[in-house]
């Protein structure tokens, strides 16, 4: 059984390698507290099969476990940027690998748009996170980020149908 595809690009590789060990890397930050081995488990395993299909699903299970896993234990420190950017990072690299066979160079064009895209997307990360920092615990339980990241998923779901262009 190959790993790779014969005739797989360098910066395919490099993707992929990327989609295995961002997550995995943002469920490290947790040390030395040491994750249920269930989270583990299930970060590595469905991070494998990302790396291995960049457009599956499991990519999304990936991020949905480091991210619970981080929103339940109500951590605020510096981590926490650091997972966002990981994890961020992580679905540029799939989006990027997904875009043609293994075989295929990865645009430049398209990596720089899509990596400009990205650093948009963190702009509100530290305002959020100082926000965060700033509340009262007793006034925003850590329920309350849960619930509130999922309202956040919504809408994002949302509006991506709203404002996606029909093909032909």
């Amino acid at each position: 059984m190959r790993v790779l595809a014969p005739g797989t690009t360098g910066p395919v590789a490099t993707l992929r390698a990327m989609l295995l060990l961002l997550p995995c890397a943002a469920l490290a930050l947790a040390l030395p507290e040491v994750p249920h081995w269930a989270v583990v488990a299930g970060v590595v395993v469905s991070s494998a099969v990302w790396a291995r299909t960049p457009d599956h699903a499991a990519g999304v299970v990936s991020l949905v476990l480091v991210a619970g896993w981080w929103a339940s234990r109500g951590v605020v420190d510096w981590r926490v940027l650091v997972v966002a950017v990981l994890l961020l990072v992580a679905h540029v690299c799939a989006t990027l690998a997904s875009y043609g066979p293994p075989t295929m160079a990865v645009d430049r064009r398209l990596a720089r748009l899509w990596f400009s895209r990205a650093l948009l997307a963190l702009v509100p990360v530290p305002v959020a996170w100082l926000a965060v920092r700033g509340l009262d615990p007793e006034l925003a339980p850590s329920w309350l980020w849960l619930a509130t990241g999922a309202v956040v998923v919504v809408l994002l779901l949302a509006t991506a149908r709203v404002t996606r262009t029909d093909q032909a």
